[in-house]
């Protein structure tokens, strides 16, 4: 077992809960086993599930089988990365799928005795619903002919829903490394330089100190003729100059548990009226959500309180509101008026969750936005924000 200090992990009896409750989950639906599918799309989210039972993720795609009963095994991509694996991994049957991840599944489950039995296939749901790759489903369905499979990605997401205490504090780290990024950005942000080297300046904040780079979305415009409504999503080689915005969506986290916040940057000079107006009325949206939130309320509180974005003749772009976890998570909740249509999640907030409230406030004409927001947790009495950097349009 690998030194904590090398590859942190939970307590033994944080992974006995979260064994015990899928499992429970698992016995409801009436299945033997799962086949839980990871890969490193969405920077890496798309581990969620199988970080969340073994403590592993993957630099390509990985396989967990997880019985009701009898031993789980995790099946990493390469045997290259195999001692790695080993030490990170909290699961004894750790191995490499040795270039056929369909064959070492089934063989796993004939070992269990489960070649006909009820098999859930477990994908990930973040910002869009996916399944396990088509190659070794077809597999599967046609070596264990008498097995039933269903998809069960549900239970994996039902059960990582609420947060433990330590899996809040482990997330309360990746805030603070977040903020670490703002507060490097006030400092050492120029005009003159790319956002590849705001990009630099933002890693090298919370790097040395143990952060992961989640998401690093920086992009500039001028704020008299704007291009950009949302960060890009990876660097340009476009210079920041004066009178410019510096439009940011930044996570770190420390262990795949990441922050988010979202600031403006004007450059050289104070914003221009218009976006000014939209960044008080994306902090007025901000904080009548966050008093909104607590143990009982739901989407449709949310909504409520993110109608004074429509009130003060604006729209939004990026969506208003949505859970967090190893992934972007349910529900997301939109204003009635917004760019893009999205299917819009349903929940009754508990004592434990996650959120991110973000409104992306633009102009009517589409030109023009901005973000703010913060990664906030529900407590007991109501919601309080997890990033502590201040809620404010910030200058460079």
């Amino acid at each position: 077992m690998a030194p904590a200090k090398d590859h942190p992990r939970f307590s033994k009896e944080e992974y006995a809960r979260r064994h015990g409750e899928v499992r429970r989950r698992m016995g409801e639906r009436g299945l033997d086993v799962l086949i839980v599918y990871g890969d490193s799309g969405s920077h890496g989210s798309n581990h969620a599930n199988v970080k969340y039972l073994t403590n592993y993720q993957d630099p390509v795609a990985s396989y967990l089988v997880f019985p009701l009963r009898g031993e789980p095994a995790l099946y990493i991509s390469n045997r290259l990365y195999l001692p790695y694996a080993k030490r990170m991994s909290v699961l004894p049957e750790t191995d490499a799928v040795d270039y056929d991840p369909a064959g070492k599944v089934e063989r796993r489950i004939r070992e269990l005795g489960l070649a006909k039995g009820t098999i859930g296939l477990a994908g990930f749901r973040g910002i869009l619903y996916a399944s396990l790759p088509h190659g070794p489903v077809s597999h599967w369905q046609k070596a264990l002919g008498g097995a039933s499979f269903t998809d069960a990605t549900d239970i994996l997401s039902g059960a990582r829903a609420v947060k433990s205490k330590e899996e809040i504090a482990w997330f309360r780290k990746g805030a603070a490394l977040t903020d670490m990024a703002f507060e490097a950005l006030e400092k050492k942000a120029r005009a003159g330089m790319t956002d590849f080297q705001l990009a630099a300046i933002i890693a090298g904040s919370y790097m040395p100190r143990g952060g992961g780079a989640k998401l690093i979305f920086i992009g500039s415009t001028y704020m008299a003729r704007p291009h950009l409504i949302f960060p890009n999503q990876f660097p340009s080689h476009r210079k920041v100059r004066k009178g410019d915005i510096v439009l940011t969506e930044l996570s770190s986290d420390y262990e795949m548990h990441a922050g988010q916040a979202h600031r403006p940057i004007a450059v050289g000079t104070k914003p221009t009226p218009v976006y000014q107006k939209l960044f008080e009325v994306g902090v007025e949206a901000y904080n009548r959500i966050l008093r909104a939130l607590g143990p009982g309320a739901g989407h449709e509180d949310v909504r409520r309180a993110a109608s004074v974005i429509e009130e003060e003749g604006f729209t939004t772009f990026d969506t208003t509101f949505h859970g967090w976890g190893l992934l972007i998570e349910d529900p997301r909740v939109d204003v009635g008026a917004t760019l893009i249509r999205r299917p819009q999640g349903e929940v009754v907030f508990q004592e434990g969750m996650l959120m991110v409230i973000q409104p992306n406030v633009v102009t009517p004409d589409g030109k023009r936005g901005l973000q703010v927001g913060n990664l906030v947790e529900i407590t007991r009495t109501g919601a309080r924000s997890l990033q502590k950097y201040p809620l404010k349009f910030m200058r460079i």
